[in-house]
């Protein structure tokens, strides 16, 4: 019995497929992809990602950082989907910049509206360690 059961998971594990809802399911085998930079969704998670990692590791993320890499990622898809003909899609692009940082604000934003606000007791004002999901403002 032991066998048959190690049989199926490794079979499970191999073809890295789950049954939700009644629906077969794919699991991608990973997060982002080249696909992320053609939505919005996927380049906002990217932006996302990118600068909390930044703000946690180095304590670092000044309000431009954000946008900046919003800017980067959007140029990007434009330039990697070859389908810039005239220089307005590059113009568009910059404005979808803007929609990708906004979009990502606002998920920071969510993300540490749980946060308790204030300042601990015996804590310094100055010493509070920015983490991965501190706002951004």
């Amino acid at each position: 019995m032991n066998d048959n059961v190690l049989y199926h998971s490794r079979f499970l594990a191999d073809a890295m497929k789950t049954i939700i809802f009644g629906m077969l399911i794919t699991l991608p085998n990973q997060f982002f992809t080249d696909q992320s930079f053609f939505t919005v969704a996927g380049a906002s998670a990217i932006v996302f990602v990118v600068c909390n990692s930044i703000q946690a590791a180095f304590n670092f993320n000044p309000r431009w950082l954000a946008l900046l890499v919003s800017e980067v990622i959007a140029l990007y898809g434009t330039y990697a989907s070859r389908n810039a003909n005239v220089p307005s899609d590059y113009f568009l692009s910059l404005l979808n910049g803007c929609l990708i940082f906004c979009t990502a604000v606002g998920g920071t934003a969510l993300a540490s509206s749980g946060a308790t606000k204030g300042t601990p007791r015996g804590l310094a004002v100055g010493s509070k360690r920015r983490t991965f999901s501190t706002s951004w403002f």
